[in-house]
Protein backbone atom coordinates (compact mmCIF):
# COMPACT_ATOMS: atom_id res chain seq x y z
CA UNK A 1 0.00 0.00 0.00
CA UNK A 2 1.29 3.71 -1.25
CA UNK A 3 1.74 5.88 1.81
CA UNK A 4 2.36 9.55 2.03
CA UNK A 5 5.57 10.77 3.39
CA UNK A 6 4.37 11.53 6.94
CA UNK A 7 2.98 7.39 7.45
CA UNK A 8 -0.29 8.45 6.81
CA UNK A 9 -2.53 5.48 5.14
CA UNK A 10 -3.95 6.74 2.06
CA UNK A 11 -7.74 5.90 1.83
CA UNK A 12 -8.81 2.39 -0.14
CA UNK A 13 -11.70 2.40 -2.50
CA UNK A 14 -14.54 2.07 -0.43
CA UNK A 15 -16.18 -1.63 -0.32
CA UNK A 16 -19.89 -0.32 -2.10
CA UNK A 17 -18.12 1.38 -4.40
CA UNK A 18 -16.13 -1.45 -5.73
CA UNK A 19 -18.91 -3.67 -5.18
CA UNK A 20 -21.32 -1.00 -7.01
CA UNK A 21 -18.48 -0.83 -9.77
CA UNK A 22 -18.26 -4.91 -10.04
CA UNK A 23 -22.01 -5.33 -10.54
CA UNK A 24 -22.51 -5.01 -14.47
CA UNK A 25 -25.00 -6.30 -16.86
CA UNK A 26 -28.17 -5.84 -19.18
CA UNK A 27 -29.97 -5.57 -16.21
CA UNK A 28 -28.90 -4.23 -12.29
CA UNK A 29 -30.94 -3.77 -9.83
CA UNK A 30 -29.61 -1.29 -6.67
CA UNK A 31 -31.44 -0.83 -3.40
CA UNK A 32 -30.38 2.34 -1.81
CA UNK A 33 -32.82 1.29 0.85
CA UNK A 34 -34.19 -2.22 1.78
CA UNK A 35 -35.99 -2.99 -0.98
CA UNK A 36 -37.88 -6.63 -2.00
CA UNK A 37 -37.34 -7.76 -5.64
CA UNK A 38 -38.52 -10.44 -7.26
CA UNK A 39 -37.07 -11.75 -11.10
CA UNK A 40 -38.33 -14.06 -13.50
CA UNK A 41 -36.69 -15.37 -16.56
CA UNK A 42 -38.44 -16.44 -19.72
CA UNK A 43 -39.61 -19.61 -18.77
CA UNK A 44 -41.42 -18.23 -15.30
CA UNK A 45 -38.68 -19.71 -13.54
CA UNK A 46 -37.57 -17.36 -10.36
CA UNK A 47 -33.90 -15.96 -10.65
CA UNK A 48 -34.18 -13.56 -7.52
CA UNK A 49 -36.89 -13.36 -4.94
CA UNK A 50 -35.80 -11.69 -1.39
CA UNK A 51 -35.18 -8.51 0.08
CA UNK A 52 -32.08 -6.57 -0.88
CA UNK A 53 -30.60 -4.80 1.55
CA UNK A 54 -29.50 -0.77 1.22
CA UNK A 55 -26.49 -0.69 -0.51
CA UNK A 56 -27.04 -4.43 -2.05
CA UNK A 57 -27.10 -5.07 -5.91
CA UNK A 58 -28.13 -7.65 -7.96
CA UNK A 59 -27.30 -8.44 -11.72
CA UNK A 60 -29.37 -10.39 -14.12
CA UNK A 61 -28.12 -13.35 -15.25
CA UNK A 62 -28.62 -15.45 -18.76
CA UNK A 63 -30.68 -13.53 -21.52
CA UNK A 64 -33.58 -11.61 -21.13
CA UNK A 65 -36.64 -11.17 -21.22
CA UNK A 66 -36.96 -11.08 -17.32
CA UNK A 67 -40.02 -9.93 -15.58
CA UNK A 68 -39.27 -7.59 -12.88
CA UNK A 69 -41.38 -6.81 -9.47
CA UNK A 70 -40.14 -4.52 -7.16
CA UNK A 71 -41.92 -3.47 -3.58
CA UNK A 72 -40.28 -0.21 -3.04
CA UNK A 73 -39.57 1.89 -5.71
CA UNK A 74 -38.84 4.44 -4.52
CA UNK A 75 -36.05 3.06 -2.82
CA UNK A 76 -34.79 1.16 -5.54
CA UNK A 77 -32.54 1.97 -8.75
CA UNK A 78 -32.58 -0.05 -12.13
CA UNK A 79 -30.20 0.34 -14.77
CA UNK A 80 -30.91 -1.33 -17.90
CA UNK A 81 -28.21 -1.84 -20.36
CA UNK A 82 -26.47 0.75 -19.13
CA UNK A 83 -29.33 3.35 -19.27
CA UNK A 84 -31.30 3.93 -15.66
CA UNK A 85 -34.65 3.27 -15.78
CA UNK A 86 -37.74 5.33 -14.82
CA UNK A 87 -39.63 3.50 -12.51
CA UNK A 88 -42.21 5.78 -11.44
CA UNK A 89 -43.49 4.96 -15.02
CA UNK A 90 -44.00 1.62 -14.32
CA UNK A 91 -45.19 2.06 -10.69
CA UNK A 92 -48.42 1.32 -8.70
CA UNK A 93 -48.27 2.28 -5.19
CA UNK A 94 -44.87 2.10 -5.01
CA UNK A 95 -44.37 -1.30 -6.62
CA UNK A 96 -42.69 -1.53 -10.13
CA UNK A 97 -44.37 -4.42 -12.34
CA UNK A 98 -42.23 -4.56 -16.14
CA UNK A 99 -40.43 -6.55 -18.31
CA UNK A 100 -37.20 -6.70 -19.68
CA UNK A 101 -36.52 -7.31 -23.45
Amino acid sequence: DAQPADGTPVAQEPAAAAATAAVQGALVIRAHKESWVQVRDAGGRVLLQKALAAGESYSAEGSPPWRVVIGRADATEVIVRDQPMDLKAVSRENVARFEVK
